[in-house]
């Protein structure tokens, strides 16, 4: 860990020095014996100032705590521990200000390259060998990769006239997730089309799922669960225990395509895919028994996933915490490396920020050159951002 240190003179000290200077000045000129000895007086407040303020910050530890992660909009809370390590002499009035930004600002996508933000916390009094804590809140919009550090700790204490100041070269990394939304129930409605096909057949009442052995009974089981010829056999009641049926696999293809001088709207956009993908992958894990997939391209053409599971949600939310858009077209490959990597009954939706054909010959001659790639793009799911389309099946929460 590195430090720089830095002593400077407050605006009032400046206005205290020019008065000293004065005093000073009329005391030589005049040969003013009083005036010299006044200004001796006041030149005492700078000297003791400036020896207050570099010891008030020697051997001070600062120590921050930051959340693992955190969602686009939400509330980040920062604590900060300051230690004196002294043996004597307190410190008093101990400012420690961070500087939180965008690792990856998008200047070149449309965004505009956000000013750092500045928090700050007051120590207001450090006894010798103790600790203080002290924390800032506040709320990052976007998401993406922030570094927070370094810190400074600065201080005036006692009479204001200079400041010391002491930059900790430490940093850290936060990563924000994109903001989650709520699915709309005509996307459950489509969910429960592609899960039981187009010629679904009516489901008959009773239980569901796959027979996989039989329990004792205990009070509460339903009696179309008692399987009766075990329970002839065994001599008791014994019931059928049946697997949960699995969930339908589901793979989020994302072709963030925009061009090189964006609009407003078509950023929103692409802000609206990533948050669309998150929400709906999140929704697949916390339901469980299904495999999810997401496909992107951000420096490469990529297709990640697994069996659900917090792990395997953290992975690709912070996956979508990093995209960006891009101008030239990735969806060729983007969509070849998908289909080779999930099996053919993955349900696939493609989100794109433009209207797409997937039929045309010439963009997907590669594909459709493939044995059995035509008829599962066929049954690729197409959701255009661009248009009110993907508003049917989604609503973006406001902060």
């Amino acid at each position: 860990m590195r430090f720089r240190r830095q002593t400077t003179v407050c605006p009032e000290g400046w206005y205290y020095l020019a008065i000293l200077a004065v005093v000073f000045g009329g005391a030589v000129f005049k040969d003013v014996n009083l005036l010299l000895i006044l200004a001796g007086m006041l030149l005492g407040p700078v000297l003791l100032n400036w020896q207050l303020v570099r010891a008030t910050l020697r051997g001070l530890r600062l120590e921050r705590k930051l959340p693992p992660s955190i969602g686009a909009g939400d509330v980040l809370s920062v604590a900060l521990t300051l230690t004196n390590a002294r043996r004597r002499l307190a410190s008093w009035a101990v400012v420690a200000e961070e500087e939180i930004r965008r690792e990856s600002d998008a200047a070149s996508n449309g965004h505009h390259p956000q000013s750092p933000l500045r928090p700050h916390v007051l120590f207001p009094h450090v006894q010798a060998g103790q600790a203080c804590k002290g924390s800032y809140r506040g709320k990052l919009s976007r998401r993406g990769r922030y570094r927070i550090g370094p810190a400074k700790l600065s201080t005036r204490f006692p009479f204001g006239l200079l400041s010391r100041t002491l930059t900790i070269e430490d940093s850290q990394t936060l990563t924000v997730l994109p903001r989650l939304g709520r699915l709309t129930d005509g996307w459950t409605a489509r969910r429960l089309d592609a899960f039981a096909g187009t010629d679904r057949r009516r489901r008959q009442p009773g239980p569901e799922g796959d027979f996989y052995g039989v329990r004792e009974w205990r009070p509460g089981d339903g009696h179309r669960l008692i399987h009766w010829r075990s329970s002839a056999r065994l001599g008791k009641l014994v019931v059928r225990q049946l697997e949960r049926p699995r969930s339908r696999d589901v793979a989020v293809v994302l072709d963030l395509w925009q061009p090189e001088q964006a609009t407003a709207e078509q950023l929103r956009n692409v802000e609206h895919v990533v948050s669309f993908a998150a929400t709906v992958l999140t929704d697949a894990c916390r339901k469980g028994g299904s495999n999810v997939y997401l496909g992107l391209s951000n420096t490469e053409t990529e297709c990640v996933g697994g069996a659900t599971s917090p792990a395997i949600l953290q992975g690709l939310m912070e996956r979508l915490a990093l995209v960006e858009a891009r101008s030239d077209d990735a969806l060729p490959s983007l969509l070849a490396r998908t289909l080779r990597r999930v099996v053919a009954e993955t349900e696939i939706v493609l989100v794109s920020t433009r209207p797409t054909d997937l039929t045309d010959p010439s963009r997907f001659a590669a594909l459709h050159a493939q044995p059995g790639f035509p008829e599962r793009l066929r049954r690729i799911r197409r959701i255009d951002a661009s248009s009110e389309q993907l508003e049917q099946y989604f609503q973006v929460e406001l902060p």
